[in-house]
C-alpha cells in the first residue's frame, strides 16, 4: 500500500483529492491531511508518506517553503496549482507531476498510474529534482536545466548543452558534444517543451538547437552543427527552418 498525505489550505480541494483517490487509486491510502506549512511538516514527520499532494499557494506560505524545511525529502511530490505558465514549465522541465485546479479525474488517474510504476526511482531523485525545480522556477521565462527520465532514473542537462535530439519510437536520444542521453519519452513531448527555447524540428525524427547550427547546405539540404554533425532537413520543414535565419 502506498501512503499519501494531502496538504492544501482549502478543505474542498482536499476532499476532491481524497475522493478521487478512494475511487480511482485504491492502491494509495490517504493517511493524513494538513492545511498549512507547519501542520504539513508535522504530519510528514509523523507518517513518513510515499507521496505528498501539495498545494503551491497557501495562506501560511508556499509548497516550496514547506519542502525547503525538509531535508532530505524522501517522498514524491505531486503539486496542486491554479494555472501559472512559469510554474507549469518549471514542473515539466524538472520532471515533477502536477494537477491543475479544479482537478479532473482523467488527469488524476494518469498521474497516479505513472507514479505507481516509477515511484522508487522518483523518490531516489526527488531532492536533486527539487533543487532544479527551484532554480528553474526562479528564472521566470528562462528555463536553464532539463531533467531527463530514463530507464535507470534521471539525468540533468543544461538546455544550452543540447546540440540535437533524435526520436526513436517511444525513446529520445539527446546529443551534446560530450555524451548521449537516452530518454524514456517520445520526441514529440520534448518538441513541446523546447520549441520556445531555440529548438526546431527539422525532420520527423530530428530536433536541433538553433544556437549550435554552423552551416546549411542547400544542395544536400543538410544542417552542419558546431561539432561537425550533419543532419538532414526534410522538404516540408525547409522553409520554416530557413525563416529562423533570414
Amino acid at each position: 500500500m502506498i501512503k499519501a498525505i494531502i496538504i492544501d489550505d482549502e478543505q474542498g480541494a482536499r476532499s476532491v483529492i481524497r475522493n478521487l483517490t478512494e475511487k480511482h487509486a485504491q492502491h494509495i491510502k490517504i493517511v493524513a491531511e494538513a492545511d498549512g506549512i507547519e501542520t504539513g511538516i508535522e504530519v510528514i514527520k509523523q507518517h513518513e508518506p510515499d507521496i505528498v499532494f501539495l498545494d503551491i499557494q497557501m495562506r501560511t506560505g508556499t509548497g516550496f517553503d514547506l519542502l525547503e524545511k525538509i531535508d532530505p525529502i524522501n517522498f514524491e511530490v505531486i503539486f496542486i496549482t491554479a494555472y501559472n505558465e512559469y510554474a507549469l514549465q518549471a514542473f515539466q522541465f524538472s520532471a515533477f507531476g502536477y494537477l491543475l485546479k479544479p482537478v479532473k479525474t482523467n488527469d488524476f488517474s494518469q498521474i497516479v498510474n505513472k507514479l505507481e510504476t516509477h515511484l522508487l526511482s522518483l523518490k531516489e531523485t526527488v531532492n536533486q529534482r527539487f533543487r532544479i525545480l527551484i532554480e528553474n522556477y526562479g528564472n521566470e521565462g528562462e528555463i536553464q536545466k532539463l531533467v531527463i527520465a530514463n530507464m535507470k532514473g534521471f539525468q540533468i542537462i543544461k538546455i544550452e548543452d543540447i546540440n540535437w535530439i533524435q526520436g526513436d519510437g517511444n525513446y529520445t536520444h539527446f546529443f551534446t558534444n560530450k555524451k548521449k542521453i537516452i530518454a524514456a519519452k517520445n520526441i514529440g513531448e520534448y518538441e513541446k517543451l523546447l520549441s520556445e527555447y531555440g529548438f526546431f524540428r527539422i525532420h520527423q525524427s530530428t530536433i536541433v538547437n538553433l544556437r549550435n547550427v554552423e552551416e546549411y547546405h542547400k544542395s544536400g539540404e543538410l544542417v552542419i552543427m558546431n561539432n561537425g554533425e550533419q543532419l538532414k532537413v526534410s522538404r516540408d520543414k525547409k522553409k520554416a527552418f530557413l525563416s529562423k535565419f533570414l
